[in-house]
């Protein structure tokens, strides 16, 4: 009887603890957190940061991310001492999704099993891009998961559905922390054995950007239309390593950016790439277009150390490349340049 009435009591106070944390919180309907069971604990979770600036985005691209994505890896085998990513695997069932507005800093929360190990990682984006809620909607513009199985955290990748349509990415990894002091093996943890356990994380901007202009175009060109040579369709979270990839072989309608009509003489293409580092650069294509006729042009550019090499342009996370050049120069070169956007290369906060 003494057993039946403390387990009793037990559901009680985590009936009580998640009614507080939920009046607390001010959560939606997305953002409740509701204890699985006796053994599952309720963690909080800081994203971003106060002092970070609100205004800054990469170039001429404006900024969009206002949802995140707090994603929980479990460790599949406990005995194995060692905390090897490819003994994680995604805890989709923990996963939380939050909107976030009009804030630079922000705390949510995670419920997780006790006597498990994990890493947690973070990833915003656009609320019109994704909703892990709904993954099957046609208007998501990527997905999460790997090529192969098991998916685990070594190989666990985000894939856009289109190469040359890619949305803002921020990714960044939990530290866990002890009250104020990280744990000896953060961003790895088991809850019950932190006392004061809560995460933190800093998201940085995994994509990388393109400008590309053309002036003093002739009135006889109706149009200049951008092709890739090949490009990157997924990416690790964490450092943006490529795992799924196109060919050069692939049809065109897969690589194509778009179709311009010169405006005073000028065509300006402005989009995300996914990283490609120099194991995967990649050269550009300018079909120009006069009457029924289509020539097609490289973009020549000169070597630019770490950034490209025979025209071939290396993209990196949060690195935006920029080329401008007179049509005149269509079979010469163009000027290449590259800037990192973000001083502080991290979470520029939402508006």
């Amino acid at each position: 009887m003494n057993n039946n009435i403390r387990y009793k009591q037990a559901k009680l106070y985590c009936f009580l603890l998640t009614a507080v944390i939920f009046l607390l919180s001010g959560c939606s309907q997305d953002d409740e957190v509701v204890l699985q069971d006796e053994n599952s604990v309720v963690v909080p979770i800081e994203i971003g940061s106060t002092e970070i600036s609100q205004t800054k985005a990469i170039e001429n691209q404006p900024f969009t991310t206002n949802r995140v994505l707090i994603l929980p890896f479990k460790k599949i085998n406990e005995s194995i001492v060692a905390n090897d990513d490819s003994n994680f695997a995604p805890d989709y069932n923990a996963a939380r999704q939050y909107d976030i507005n009009n804030t630079t800093a922000y705390t949510g929360m995670l419920n997780l099993t006790a006597t498990s190990t994990y890493k947690v990682i973070v990833i915003g984006y656009n609320s019109n891009d994704y909703d892990f809620n709904n993954q099957s909607s046609p208007a998501n513009r990527f997905s999460i998961g790997a090529v192969t199985t098991p998916v685990t955290l070594a190989n666990f990748h985000l894939q856009s559905t289109s190469a040359t349509s890619v949305p803002e990415f921020f990714t960044g990894v939990c530290m866990s922390y002890a009250g104020a002091t990280a744990t000896p093996n953060s961003p790895y943890f088991r809850p019950d054995q932190v006392t004061s356990l809560n995460l933190k994380a800093t998201l940085t901007r995994l994509v990388s950007g393109l400008n590309l202009q053309i002036n003093n175009i002739p009135a006889y060109v109706t149009s200049v239309t951008l092709v890739a040579q090949q490009l990157v369709k997924a990416v690790l979270p964490i450092t943006g390593t490529g795992t799924v990839f196109q060919l050069a072989a692939d049809a065109d309608n897969l690589k194509t950016f778009g179709v311009k009509s010169p405006v005073a003489g000028s065509v300006a293409f402005n989009y995300y790439l996914l990283p490609t580092f120099s194991a995967h650069s990649t050269k550009f294509y300018l079909d120009v277009k006069y009457a029924a006729y289509t020539e097609r042009y490289t973009v020549n550019v000169p070597d630019l150390t770490n950034i490209s090499s025979a025209s071939n342009i290396t993209f990196t996370p949060n690195e935006v490349v920029t080329i401008v050049g007179n049509y005149s120069n269509i079979n010469f070169g163009f000027t290449i340049n590259n800037s990192i956007n973000l001083d502080d290369n991290a979470w520029d906060g939402l508006h």
